[in-house]
């Protein structure tokens, strides 16, 4: 017996009773309040069904928050400044989770993400354009992060730019921006924005500034007769052609040079004959952001 027909025989024996101690109801009387009172209990039931259907949407909508918050990924390497990680899964608003390569040597201080580092020589990087937009490359190795990820994460929030330098023989030095953005594939993966230099090194970036990224199957530098890329046999922002060549051929001190010094990892500001043999390019939110 539900609570509807339980609630009517109640209704009924009190009527019954009602009748005895007062002026008797009707039939017709007796068989409209009991109609009342089934409505009245109709209607709360209704509301008690509907109030269970919104705990239950209200309880998905917790768990569906709390899985939500359990995947939510940071924008930056910032938030991983306290637990010495080399890598990391980060996510820019609008677009796809992807791996990262975390700074934990402390080279610039904390919280800087790495976008393109050579240090063993194991990895080609005179690629093609599609390598160069996808990334290649290891997190604890040599690595390009990627055109395409490096655009993401510099239009999504102010991001500053560090160059590590390290020539054979332990010599250092460094060359820091204040911003660093670069466009996305329609613009040819631009250096767009490239802030105030400080540093040791030299300035050899701003040269490029305003520059469309070129590899040896996509030539956008502004030389007429040269491709830059093959010429140096890499890839970078080329004008005509190149103050600086992160991307170029990397040596040991015990590997035979190049008759062509052009082809080499060079950063002429610093020093023209320079070869280096670890260099790191790291980027971190201006403002703090994580």
């Amino acid at each position: 017996m539900n609570c509807i027909n339980a609630y009517i025989v109640l209704v009924s024996i009190g009527l019954c009773i009602s009748a005895e101690n007062s002026d008797p109801l009707t039939s017709i009387q007796i068989q409209e309040k009991i109609k009342t009172t089934t409505d009245t209990l109709t209607s709360i039931d209704k509301l008690l069904l509907d109030l269970e259907a919104r705990r239950e949407s209200l309880q998905q909508m917790k768990e569906s928050f709390s899985q939500e918050r359990a995947d939510i990924y940071p924008t930056s390497c910032l938030s991983t400044y306290n637990q010495n990680r080399s890598s990391l899964v980060v996510q820019v608003p609008g677009h796809s989770a992807f791996q990262v390569a975390c700074d934990t040597s402390q080279l610039a201080g904390l919280g800087w993400l790495v976008i393109q580092r050579r240090k063993s020589g194991k990895v080609n990087f005179y690629r093609d354009w599609s390598e160069y937009k996808s990334g290649f490359g290891y997190t604890e190795d040599d690595y390009f992060i990627g055109l395409e990820k490096l655009h993401w994460l510099t239009a999504y929030q102010p991001f500053e730019l560090y160059i590590y330098l390290e020539e054979f023989y332990n010599i250092k030095s460094f060359a820091k921006y204040d911003e660093f953005i670069i466009g996305d594939e329609s613009e040819k993966f631009a250096l767009k924005v490239l802030g105030q230099y400080s540093g040791t090194a030299g300035d050899s970036l701003s040269y490029h500034k305003g520059q469309a990224f070129s590899t040896y199957d996509q030539d956008n530098d502004k030389s007429g007769n040269t491709n830059c890329a093959q010429f140096h046999v890499g890839a970078w922002w080329y004008n005509n052609c190149a103050e600086s060549n992160l991307n170029g051929q990397h040596v040991d001190i015990f590997g035979k040079l190049p008759e062509d010094k052009a082809r080499l990892i060079t950063w002429n500001s610093f020093n023209t004959s320079s070869h280096f043999s670890f260099v790191q390019m790291m980027i971190r939110p201006k403002f703090g952001c994580f």
